[in-house]
C-alpha cells in the first residue's frame, strides 16, 4: 500500500470563528457532497476522543478526533474502513480565514490509485468552494 497526501486550501471572507462550527464531522455533509451521512458514535462532540461513523460515496468508515486547537486546527484518524488521517487548519488572514484540508490515506488492493487521487482532489476542491459559498452569503 502507498501513502497518498491530498492538500487543498481556500480563502474564505469570514473569521475563523464562523468557519469553525462547520468543519466538524457532523456538519460536513452540508458542504461536502461526497459525504452522505455522519452519525456521532460517542457522547462527545468537538473534543479529542469524539467518534463518528461516516457514510461517503463508495465507502463507510469510522473516525476519531485526535487533536483540537480551537479556531485553529482539528485532526482526525480513521479507526475502520480504510487507513486515513487528516487535519483542518484555519489561519486568520486580513481577508478572513485561510482553510486548509489535508488528508493522508492508503487504498487497499488493486484500486486505481491515480483515478482515486484525482477524484479525491476534485471532491476536496468542490467541497471547499461550496463551504466558501455557504459562509460568504
Amino acid at each position: 500500500m502507498f501513502l497518498t497526501r491530498v492538500e487543498r486550501s481556500i480563502e474564505i471572507k469570514v473569521p475563523p470563528e464562523k468557519v469553525w462550527p462547520l468543519h466538524f464531522w457532523d456538519r460536513v455533509p452540508e458542504w461536502n457532497d461526497w459525504v452522505k451521512e455522519v452519525r456521532s458514535t460517542s457522547k462527545k462532540r468537538g473534543v479529542v476522543g469524539a467518534t463518528y461513523h461516516v457514510v461517503a460515496e463508495g465507502r463507510e468508515y469510522d473516525v476519531e478526533i485526535t487533536e483540537i486547537v480551537e479556531y485553529e486546527r482539528c485532526a482526525w484518524r480513521s479507526t475502520s474502513g480504510w487507513t486515513a488521517s487528516g487535519v483542518t487548519i484555519l489561519e486568520r488572514t486580513d481577508a478572513g480565514t485561510k482553510m486548509t484540508l489535508r488528508m493522508d490515506y492508503t487504498l487497499p488492493g488493486i484500486v486505481d490509485r491515480l483515478f482515486a487521487r484525482r477524484a479525491i482532489e476534485k471532491n476536496t476542491e468542490k467541497a471547499l468552494e461550496k463551504l466558501k459559498t455557504i459562509l460568504e452569503k
